[in-house]
């Protein structure tokens, strides 16, 4: 179940005010916050990325990010934190000074010409127990009650609410055991359907992988004990050599593999895919089982999570293709 991000505008103070529920436990929605490695993949609105994000989580520790928009423009903001209670409460100054002109021209009208300008603004980020996981507060306190206004005018609360849906993505992949990945999506398809397309070679040539990826196989054999050796292609032209051992299939339900790069090496990871019958539907978990936790931040930093959902929407999109 996805929430919705509530923002509250108190009158006479100057703040802004966000919550939102988000359906995984409080030390791993801190987590996203304070480790630039999850941080990374989760800030900035849909569409944008943040491909330069450090954090030193230390009161009097400083923290940089820098947001990049599909169109190239980037917006970059630093600051320090001022207090830090593990997976309670954090307190930062913030610093958009790095923002481009003519978003200054639109939050900040009366500097005149003068050039960005620092905007006084503090944030607290607050964590608490939910009954269906974690609520998360951000209150963010400016100069005057103009100065929130204005960022309200340009859309603060949309830019939040389009981030926490990345972060929702996130914890909901990461939220069970931590060697997992774990990617769901309900996929408007019978499951007869959807099971079928994942032994089909020549459909996966189309959408299997992340976005932009395409998909060369030299053999399949789609039963126990047999093998899937293929190499997708990335869209700046790298190949990635894969090798998948299947383990266990169960038709419509299970297909569960040991994944690696080639006959030599062909089990970095365990891989299960699970359907699930949701009326008309399909409810598809893809589920990657790593050897330990510890391996887990480099996958997430590589794109794991981002990827899997994607190749989940690829896949809805196919099948909708050749009906």
């Amino acid at each position: 179940m996805a929430f919705e991000t509530e923002a509250v505008l108190p009158g006479s103070q100057p703040d802004f005010i966000l919550h939102r529920v988000f359906a995984a436990p409080r030390p791993l929605l801190y987590q996203c916050f304070m480790d630039p490695t999850y941080l990374s993949r989760w800030y900035g609105p849909r569409g944008f990325t943040c491909p330069d994000c450090e954090v030193d989580a230390k009161a009097g520790g400083r923290f940089k990010l820098a947001v990049k928009a599909p169109d190239g423009m980037v917006f970059a903001m630093t600051g320090t934190f001022l207090d830090i209670v593990r997976d309670e409460r954090v307190v930062k100054e913030d610093d958009v000074s790095g923002h481009p002109d003519f978003w200054f021209d639109l939050v900040d009208p009366a500097r005149k010409g003068q050039g960005p300008r620092k905007i006084g603004m503090s944030t607290t980020l607050s964590f608490t127990d939910h009954p269906a996981g974690s609520r998360l507060t951000v209150a963010t306190r400016f100069d005057t009650v103009e100065m929130r206004d204005n960022f309200a005018k340009v859309g603060l609360k949309e830019g939040w609410s389009s981030s926490f849906e990345k972060l929702d993505d996130l914890t909901n992949a990461l939220k069970g055991d931590d060697r997992e990945i774990n990617i769901t999506r309900l996929i408007a398809h019978p499951v007869a359907r959807v099971f079928v397309a994942f032994s089909n070679p020549a459909g996966m040539a189309m959408w299997w992988g992340p976005n932009g990826f395409t998909t060369t196989t030299r053999s399949m054999q789609f039963k126990v004990g047999g093998t899937w050796d293929y190499t997708m292609h990335g869209p700046d032209g790298t190949d990635y050599p894969n090798y998948v051992r299947y383990t266990k299939i169960e038709a419509n339900a299970l297909i569960a593999y040991d994944h690696g790069t080639d006959a030599a090496h062909p089990a970095v990871f365990k891989a299960e895919i699970s359907f699930a019958s949701v009326g008309p539907s399909t409810r598809v978990n893809l589920k990657v089982i790593l050897k330990n936790a510890i391996e887990r931040p480099g996958y997430v930093k590589f794109g794991a999570v981002e990827g899997g959902y994607q190749n989940l929407e690829r896949l809805e999109k196919w099948l909708e293709s050749h009906d």
